[in-house]
């Protein structure tokens, strides 16, 4: 069987390793990472190791050209992206009135601005079967301390997924939006910052008794790529384990962070 390709941005730690480890048994792999080139190999070793051939590029997602140098190196190597996870983000974590312009662009940069780009870059290489997933975030749904302009960008990440879905779905590509819930990921632990009665109150609300994991939101995009996934598009699918079902609990969070 033809392997198939896949491009994970963000993809030398936590979600997007996770993903990229996933998808590797039926993909070779292009290894993201923003500036962090020995954990992006570390990564593409790994893959490796599964039988995946891998490219490992290293760029800010912020900087067009570096964009543009992803999406280039990506097609000069394997002539094709058949799976594309765009996962990386980047924000200040501040209260919206005290966000600069500065801020705002940098963020909508690095998460909705390169993602414009590379599906320009790379959709025309990616047919039937082709698959489009951005992952997004409960803060484009509540409000959360310091999230404001991330929730920003992921809820224009849903709207233009769906508007991708509608677009691409005639040549027989889908294209969905993940949201994770807290997720056990080196990014949370400093955002918790050690405030372990924030961490017990998260799963204690978390119906299923405990956090996600990476590998659980690995899962599913495995799941949406999959043959079994291909009349699902244009779809948000939420992996929190059943905590945003109680939006009460969530917001006396949001106090506590």
């Amino acid at each position: 069987m033809t392997r198939r390709v896949a491009l994970v941005t963000g993809s030398a730690r936590g979600i997007g390793r996770a993903v990229a480890e996933r998808l590797a048994t039926e993909h070779d792999v292009v290894v993201h990472g923003r500036r962090d080139r020995a954990a992006a190999k570390e990564v593409a070793a790994l893959l490796e190791k599964q039988g995946a051939e891998t490219l490992v590029v290293t760029a800010d997602l912020g900087d067009p050209e570096r964009v543009a140098v992803l999406a280039d190196a990506t097609l000069e190597r394997f002539g094709r992206v058949d799976t594309l996870v765009a996962n990386a983000a980047s924000t200040a974590f501040k209260p919206l009135v005290d966000v600069t312009g500065r801020h705002s662009r940098m963020t909508f940069a690095t998460v909705i601005d390169s993602l414009v780009e590379l599906v320009h870059r790379l959709a025309p290489s990616m047919g039937d079967g082709g698959r489009l997933l951005t992952i997004g975030g409960l803060d484009a749904r509540f409000a959360q301390s310091g999230h404001g302009l991330l929730g920003g960008a992921k809820a224009a990440l849903e709207a233009l997924t769906r508007s991708w879905a509608v677009e691409l779905g005639p040549r027989g590509v889908t294209a969905n939006t993940v949201v994770p819930g807290p997720v056990l990921t080196d990014s949370l632990e400093t955002y918790l910052g050690g405030q372990e009665d924030v961490r017990r109150m998260l799963v204690d609300h978390t119906p299923t008794g405990r956090l996600c994991t990476p590998e659980d939101i690995a899962g599913v995009v495995g799941f949406l790529v999959s043959p079994a996934g291909g009349m699902i598009s244009g779809q948000v699918l939420t992996v929190d384990g059943g905590i945003s079902a109680q939006g009460g609990p969530w917001g006396a969070m949001r106090e506590l962070w």
